[in-house]
């Protein structure tokens, strides 16, 4: 039998980052995905970053991590949002090149101690990590995406699915491992996103619409020399559906698998379909449509607005109703999949399994969405992993230090009743998360247990060290603020919480948030307090029993 430290399940954002997470921290690491096409791939909008999830993006830059190096080299479009803003909500977001991505996140993979394994996971034992029968590990990390149970519609056709490739072809979905999963516990739920149909630029009248150039002097998520990239001169484009679209998607909304009932997993409140906004919002006469080009060569076009259920048929009606769009060609129909997600409230701030030891989870099938909330977990849980199997220090953020901390609070303290997805206004000092200080806050945390080394640490320190201080000085009376509210967090989130406590059994609370408290199992009074329900007397009730014991 084949011996690694880690074993790393998936080879997404989520997997890709947990890999090399893990392999920078020194262990033996075995990467299972399913085709070399796995390795970088942007299954839905060919872009990184944006409000929320830059800063994200800057933390993983921090903390030694590949997605900022690989968006920098594959980008072919850069710009800073939210501008007019304060610097808090600042967010940069680049348009990449797809395939360039791909081959920048496959050469940063190449690490000591790597191994990428093209191999379906069949068996899978989770208290022995054992897979196939033939490969072992002392921690192994899930990062399955939309794989688990997925099935992909597009009007009435279902398809057993984990993704749809860029040919059209159909990618076979996980079934194995949801059973296991269900049969060790956890609990499952159906989660559902969509995605647009991919359009070829030729056929794009873009004098309709809006040109959306980058920035001539832009920002990067990494470190560069300076020289501007010759491929981010590609400009996005804006457009708008009209009355006529809407017409034909009222006409046809039985097509739709959200409306007849053959979906019904929970999809994402933030990007909803096409359909979902026009049945939902009769009072909008269009909706906004960003045509963002999938490659540096021009070839084709992610209507960023589009995402659809409906039928290929249906598609083809209502596209050319929008501006620009009268004689568009279309490369791959939209669709919606849905996939099983767990509770991630059955995990740790490591995104440990509380009741399996060595068990790991991150991105999609922890319920939420999104590249970067995916390779921010995937960090997150394969150096975790890492120590886990060889002994070292755990790397453990909270919303005190980090975007990423945030998330993962959120997700394993109060759960997910939709695709969680990062924005700036969850954290609460976001202030102090800025992407510009990311370096200064987990630099040091970085290099201490081995993603970052102190090389790049000071090059990076250097190159952020005026625009942070310049913030910072603006803000000082904010920042002081919000230093004060985060020493009182940490003091509570360090009163820890026996893991036996028999919440059943505790006086003064409610059956409903005995139930509560008895399935998220909060690690400390700092996340007891944020579950839902939960009052300044239940708080103490908890207190009194910890002091007691």
């Amino acid at each position: 039998m084949k011996e690694f430290a880690v074993i790393i399940i998936g080879g997404g954002h989520a997997g890709t980052e947990a890999a090399a997470a893990a392999a920078r921290r020194g262990v033996r690491v075995a990467l299972f995905t399913k085709s070399p096409d796995d390795l970088g791939a942007l299954s839905c909008n060919p872009s990184i970053g944006g409000p929320g999830k830059s800063q994200m993006v800057a933390e993983i830059d921090a903390l030694g991590g590949i997605m900022p190096r690989a968006a920098d080299s594959a980008g072919i479009h850069f710009r800073m949002l939210n501008m007019s803003n304060g610097p808090a909500t600042r967010a940069l977001r680049v348009q990449v090149d797809r395939a360039l991505y791909s081959e920048a996140v496959k050469k940063e993979l190449k690490i000591p101690g790597l191994e990428i394994i093209f191999e379906s996971v069949e068996s899978l034992d989770l208290e022995n990590k054992i897979i196939n029968g033939k490969y072992r590990a002392k921690a192994t990390v899930i990062t399955t995406g939309t794989f688990l149970n997925g099935l992909v519609h597009r009007g009435a056709e279902k398809v057993e699915s984990g993704r749809m490739q860029d040919d059209g072809s159909y990618q076979s979905p996980d079934k194995n491992i949801s059973k296991m999963l269900e049969k060790a516990g956890f609990s499952l739920t159906r989660m559902k996103t969509s995605t647009p149909p991919r359009l070829y630029f030729e056929g794009i009248n873009f004098s309709k619409c809006t040109a959306q150039p980058g920035d001539e002097n832009h920002e990067w998520f990494s470190s560069k020399s300076g020289i501007r990239n010759p491929k981010s001169e590609v400009s996005c484009f804006i457009t708008y559906t009209t009355d006529a679209t809407h017409q034909i998607i009222r006409d046809n909304i039985s097509d739709a698998p959200i409306y007849n009932g053959e979906a019904a997993a929970t999809g994402p409140r933030y990007c909803p379909s096409l359909e979902d906004k026009v049945m939902r919002f009769p009072e909008h006469k269009s909706h906004r449509i960003f045509l963002e080009p999938e490659t540096g060569d021009e070839t084709l076009v992610y209507p960023n607005g589009l995402f659809t259920s409906m039928s290929a048929a249906v598609q083809d009606k209502f596209l050319p109703t929008i501006p620009g769009l009268e004689n568009v060609r279309v490369a791959l129909y939209g669709y919606a999949i849905e996939y099983d997600a767990i509770d991630a409230r059955a995990l740790k701030s490591t995104l440990e399994s509380k009741d399996i030891p060595g068990l790991f989870f991150a991105g999609q099938i922890n319920g939420t969405s999104g590249y970067e909330e995916a390779a921010s977990q995937g960090l997150v849980a394969g150096a975790n992993a890492a120590a886990y199997a060889a002994g070292g220090v755990p790397l453990v953020l909270d919303r005190t230090n980090s975007m990423i901390g945030v998330m993962i609070d959120d997700i394993t303290t109060l759960g997910v009743d939709e695709p969680y997805r990062m924005f700036t206004s969850r954290a609460e000092y976001r202030l102090s998360l800025r992407a510009d200080n990311a370096i200064f806050r987990l630099g040091e945390i970085a290099v201490k247990i081995g993603l970052l080394s102190q090389a790049d640490f000071d090059r990076k320190k250097e190159e952020r060290k005026k625009k942070s201080e310049e913030i910072d000085k603006l803000y000082a009376g904010y920042i002081a603020r919000n230093a004060r509210e985060m020493a009182a967090y940490n003091k509570d989130k360090n009163i820890k919480i026996p893991k036996n406590m028999d919440y059943g059994a505790l006086p003064g609370l409610t059956l409903e948030l005995r139930e509560k408290l008895s399935l998220a199992r909060p690690e400390n009074i700092a996340a007891l307090s944020k579950i839902p329900g939960m009052t300044p007397a239940g708080i103490m009730v908890v207190l009194r029993i910890i002091r007691k014991s």
